[in-house]
This record gives structure tokens, C-alpha cells and sequence, in this order.
């Protein structure tokens, strides 16, 4: 038996042990709060470096090796003497400080294996700076911090700040068996059920191949928490599936790109979003849910609006739905639906979500065991358990390296200057204080970590977006959208790099096309402040779903002229319109002005007469 084998034994016991110990802390109190962070991070350490062991070669391999056998002597130490580095918190030995220090390294490059070096980064520059603000000038000055109150800060203060705070409990408390499920349902055959019930629901339609990949992706990616595995994942069946129906390598990518990406906003899971969401805002998970309903929709039908246009553009014949065995494909849905019931049902009922996703677990292996001819084998279970902690652990790593920034933001009041400093750049200004943001919450997102972004931004621009007037569910919902949605703003839309891998296609061109089809997402977070009622808070209700039927023609008209078709091919002019109609819809909302409405929708009319003149025209004319 070869070292790698061995080692991936090694991996899949541990993510089996490691599950049983969520799931049963899900009902027991297993250990005291710091023991059983400790022992969450543990595990995450020790899966992600075992992980990396298995995967790497030479050099590398010893390395990981190294790193893991550093981890287990740092948390090792923490579960030994928590009680002691509680008690002289602040006034640590070296031995602590030394300990401390390695664990904060160990999380950064944890981090760093998992999820890229943008976030490591960002969060050792920001974690530097007590050592640097006392030579900033305003409103960054800040007096220095010894290296060993920044260390027992960060780490073995255990003082419910740094590693072992909110963020770490919160991956715990909602986070790692979400995805444990998550990884199941798709080991389990989720993820052919999602191809199957796009194939029927959206064949038979113009564009039936790309809103296949729509419908299946929103449906997977709101399950699997990561934009770029979802893209891997569903897109290799996707891509091949438009481009053979016609679709350019471009579209193809961009279609993809835009519906995973979208997958983060979609209940009932959001991705990891609602359940950090939660976390921090002491939001009911069902709430959080219910209120991204009607964003979610409008995503997925403006995207779904690009796919049949450019079908049109391109005359994509409609593909049948023959082949899908309805009768099986009902049967199958129970390894879907009836998890996704009980999820509902328990949180609707006032449980934890920690003991939701307890049931979620076990009703998903026990569905998949009840039928003979599609059961899964023994070594499918294993592999969707070991893929679910693993990914668990890369999230959670995620958010102890977060901690790490937010601390150094409580620690130095950077947090309150960050948030200070955009109501001075903004002038107290409504609009410019949410396009600072917006703008900030893109370029740390760009990382593709759209999560990880907005438990970033939210630290400081909560606050300042309260203060202008946002109240405090849309102020989270706007940074968690625009955060989410830079994996699909160009340039860089990383999610359109692996998009335009698979499909072969140009990646800038992929890039530019995915910002068009994800139009809505660009957009949302802006009207979350101006229209209250899409997140079912509506202020002056009458005047809200008027927006919002503005916002809708909006981005109808917005993607007639991204594509350039809307019942026929549309010229330079009538494009032109569109995106005058679009601006006008869009200020009218901003400042309800009525006779921007007015001058919009009635452009919106020209354009709708004008095309099906044409269109009549082209009917009538001789062959």
C-alpha cells in the first residue's frame, strides 16, 4: 500500500470522525465554547493539510507534512491550557506568544492552500498595520500596539475576539454541515436530478439548452457555496450542451458563469451566505431566505431573458425533452425535496440551524438508501463525506482567517475610521456613500471568494450605510450582493475565467458577456436601498411595486440592447433607445420622478412597436 493511499484513508476517516462530531455537537454539549472551537479548528487544519499532502508531490508534500504536524502542537497546546491562557490573557508567557503567533501563520497559509492569496493578503497588510498607524496620517493614525498584545489579541487571548471568536463559532454553528450536505446530495445524484428537471422544465423553450444550464446551476450552485466549483462542475455538461446547439464559446461561458454565480442569492441554502449571514446579523435563517425570494427571481428571469434573446438572435431551434423517464425522475426528486422539506420545516419551527442541518444529513443518506436500483455505493457515501469536510474545513479556515482582520479592525477602532472616512468621502450622500461601497466591496471580492468579501466589507460599511439611512437587512444584503456578484463584474469575473476554459472561448469577451447576462446582479444591491418591498420591507408599498416594475422593464430593455434582438434583430438606434430608456427607468427610481418614467416606458413602447412592425413586415414580404 503506497503513502498516498494510505494517506487517503487517513483523510476519509477523519472527515467521517469529524462529521460524527458535528452532527452529535448538533444535540450534545460535547466540550466547553474554546475546547470546541478548538477542536472545529482542529479538524480543519488537519483536513486541509492531509488534503494538500495527498495532492502534492515532492518538496511540497514534506511541507504540508510539516505544516500539519505544526498544527496539531498549536491546537494541541489551546485544548491543553485554555483555561490558563484565559486567565492571563494579555500578560502571556513566551511560550504562549510563540504558539499564538504559529497559529495565526498556520490559518493565513490554510487559508492561502484553499481559497488563493488575495485574502491572506489583504489580511496581513491589515494585520500589520498596529505596528505601522502610529506614522499614518489621519484618519488612519493610530497608537502603536505591542507585538504581544497584537498576538494575544489575534489568538491565545481567548477573549472571545481574534481565531476563537464569532467568525470560527459561526463556521460551527452554520456552516460545516451545510456543506457536508451539500457535498452528499451531489455524491448522492443531485446533481443529475437538477440536469433532468432543467431538461424539462426549460427544453421545449427557445434557448432550451442554455436555460438548462440556468435553472441547473442556480439550483447546484445554491447548494455548493463556491461560484468557480460550480462552473467546473455543471458546466462541463452545460457548455458542451449550448455550443453544440449553437451558442458562441462565449455565450456559452457567460451563460454559465452568470447562473452559478447567481446560485449564492437563490434559497433556500444561499450557498454559505444566508447561514453567515445569520451568524452576524442574529437574523433568523428563514428570514434571511424569504427576503432574498424576490431578488433571486428577478436574477434569474433577467438572465433567463438574455438566454432567450441571444437563442433568437442566433435561431437556436427549441430541443426536445424526450428521453427524460418522468416516472424516474419523480422518484428521484425525493433525494432532493424531501431534505430540502425537512430543512424548511425544522426552521420554520424555531431550531438551530446547527441541528436543521443535523436532519438535512441524515434524511439525505437515508433517502438515497431507499431505493434498490439507484442506491449509492458504499464508496459514493465515503466520497461525498470526505469532499464535505474538506470543503467544510477550507470555510472554516476561511473565517478564522477573517477574525483575524476583524479584531485588528476592533483592536485599533480601524473599523470605525474605514466606516468614518466613506461618510466624509460621500458627503452624507445616500448614492455616493452606496456606490464607495459598492465599488470596494467588488475589488475585495475579485478574489472570487464572494462570502469571505462580505464578511470584509460588512465590518465597516454597515455602520456607514446605516448612517446614511439603509437600514440594517438591506445594508448586509447590499454588500453580501455586490460581493457575490464581482465574480461576474469585468475585468476580472473569475468566475468567466474557468467559464471560458471549458468552453474554449476568449476569456475577455467571455468576461464582458457575463456582466451583460448577470446585468441584474450589478444592479440589485443599489435597488435594495431604493426599493425596500424586493426584500419584503416595503416603506410606501404603492410606490415600491412601481419601481420595481420599473426595474423589471429596465432590465428587460437593458439586455435588448446588450444582445441586439428582441422579436427581430434591432439596429444601432433602436439599441440606442434602449439604453436611454434603461437610464431613464434607472434615475426614475433613484429620485421618483414621475415624468422619467413616463419618457421611459414610452421609449420602451416605441422600441416594442417598432420591432413588431418590422417583425410584421419580414411575415408579410414574398418569399
Amino acid at each position: 500500500m503506497n503513502v498516498e493511499r494510505i494517506a487517503s484513508f487517513v483523510l476519509a476517516a477523519l472527515s467521517l470522525v469529524a462529521v460524527v462530531y458535528h452532527m452529535l455537537a448538533a444535540h450534545v454539549m460535547l466540550q466547553d465554547f474554546i475546547p470546541l472551537l478548538n477542536t472545529h479548528l482542529t479538524f480543519c487544519l488537519v483536513l486541509i493539510f492531509l488534503n494538500g499532502f495527498i495532492k502534492e508531490k515532492g518538496i511540497k508534500r514534506f511541507w504540508c507534512l510539516a505544516l500539519l504536524l505544526l498544527s496539531l502542537v498549536a491546537v494541541g497546546y489551546v485544548q491543553l491550557f485554555w483555561k490558563e491562557l484565559q486567565m492571563r490573557a494579555f500578560f502571556n508567557t513566551k511560550l504562549d506568544l510563540v504558539m499564538g503567533a504559529l497559529l495565526i501563520l498556520i490559518v493565513l497559509e490554510g487559508t492561502r492552500r484553499t481559497f488563493g492569496l488575495v485574502m491572506p493578503l489583504i489580511v496581513s497588510v491589515v494585520v500589520i498595520y498596529p505596528f505601522i498607524g502610529h506614522i499614518l496620517p489621519e484618519p488612519f493614525f493610530t497608537r502603536s500596539l505591542s507585538l504581544s498584545k497584537t498576538i494575544a489579541n489575534l489568538s491565545v487571548g481567548l477573549q472571545g475576539a481574534g481565531i476563537y471568536g464569532m467568525f470560527l463559532s459561526a463556521s460551527i454553528y452554520y456552516v460545516f454541515l451545510f456543506v457536508v450536505f451539500g457535498a452528499l446530495l451531489q455524491a448522492t445524484g443531485g446533481t443529475k436530478f437538477f440536469e433532468s428537471l432543467a431538461r424539462l422544465i426549460a427544453g421545449r423553450l427557445q434557448g432550451g439548452p442554455a436555460l438548462v444550464s440556468v435553472v441547473s446551476s442556480g439550483l447546484f450552485g445554491s447548494l455548493s457555496g463556491s461560484t468557480i466549483t460550480n462552473v467546473a462542475l455543471t458546466g462541463s455538461f452545460t457548455i458542451p450542451l449550448m455550443k453544440s446547439a449553437g451558442y458562441k464559446p462565449e455565450h456559452a461561458g457567460a451563460v454559465e458563469s452568470a447562473a452559478s454565480n447567481g446560485g449564492g442569492i437563490l434559497p433556500p441554502v444561499m450557498g454559505v451566505g444566508a447561514f453567515l449571514m445569520a451568524g452576524m446579523t442574529d437574523i433568523p435563517y428563514i428570514k434571511i431566505c424569504a427576503m432574498a425570494i424576490i431578488p433571486a427571481i428577478v436574477y434569474y428571469l433577467t438572465v433567463g431573458t438574455y438566454v432567450y434573446l441571444r437563442a433568437g438572435q442566433l435561431k437556436i431551434p427549441r430541443q426536445s425533452s424526450e428521453g427524460i423517464d418522468k416516472r424516474e425522475l419523480l422518484l428521484e426528486s425525493s433525494k432532493f425535496f424531501v431534505p430540502l422539506m425537512i430543512i424548511i420545516i425544522l426552521l420554520v419551527s424555531g431550531y438551530t440551524v446547527m441541528f436543521t442541518a443535523f436532519w438535512a444529513v441524515v434524511s439525505s443518506i437515508t433517502v438515497a438508501l431507499l431505493r434498490k436500483k439507484t442506491r449509492p455505493s458504499l464508496k459514493q457515501f465515503i466520497e461525498g463525506f470526505t469532499k464535505g469536510a474538506v470543503n467544510g474545513g477550507g470555510v472554516g479556515l476561511m473565517t478564522a482567517c477573517i477574525a483575524l482582520l476583524g479584531s485588528t479592525f476592533t483592536m485599533t477602532g480601524l473599523g470605525v475610521k474605514l466606516s468614518y472616512s466613506v461618510d466624509v468621502w460621500s458627503g452624507g450622500y445616500l448614492l455616493a456613500a452606496l456606490g464607495i461601497i459598492w465599488a470596494v466591496s467588488v475589488v475585495v471580492g475579485m478574489g472570487g471568494i464572494g462570502f469571505a468579501a462580505y464578511l470584509v466589507v460588512s465590518m465597516f460599511a454597515v455602520p456607514a450605510l446605516v448612517k446614511v439611512g439603509v437600514p440594517f437587512a438591506q445594508a448586509h444584503f447590499f454588500i453580501y450582493f455586490a460581493c457575490l456578484f464581482s465574480g461576474v463584474t469585468p475585468p476580472i469575473a473569475i468566475a468567466a475565467v474557468v467559464a471560458a476554459k471549458i468552453a474554449g472561448g476568449n476569456y475577455l469577451k467571455t468576461a464582458i458577456e457575463s456582466g451583460k447576462t448577470a446585468a441584474a446582479g450589478l444592479l440589485l444591491p443599489l435597488m435594495l436601498a431604493f426599493i425596500p418591498i424586493i426584500m419584503l420591507q416595503p416603506v410606501d408599498p404603492l410606490s415600491e411595486i412601481i419601481k420595481l416594475a420599473a426595474f423589471m422593464i429596465c432590465l428587460l430593455i437593458l439586455q435588448v440592447a446588450f444582445v441586439g434582438y428582441y422579436v427581430r434583430d434591432c439596429n444601432l438606434m433602436e439599441r440606442i433607445i434602449a439604453v436611454v430608456s434603461a437610464l431613464l427607468l434607472l434615475i426614475f427610481i433613484i429620485v421618483s420622478k414621475y415624468l422619467l418614467l413616463i419618457l421611459g416606458v414610452g421609449l420602451f413602447i416605441l422600441i416594442t412597436f417598432s420591432q413588431w412592425r418590422k417583425k410584421k413586415h419580414d411575415t408579410l414580404a414574398p418569399a
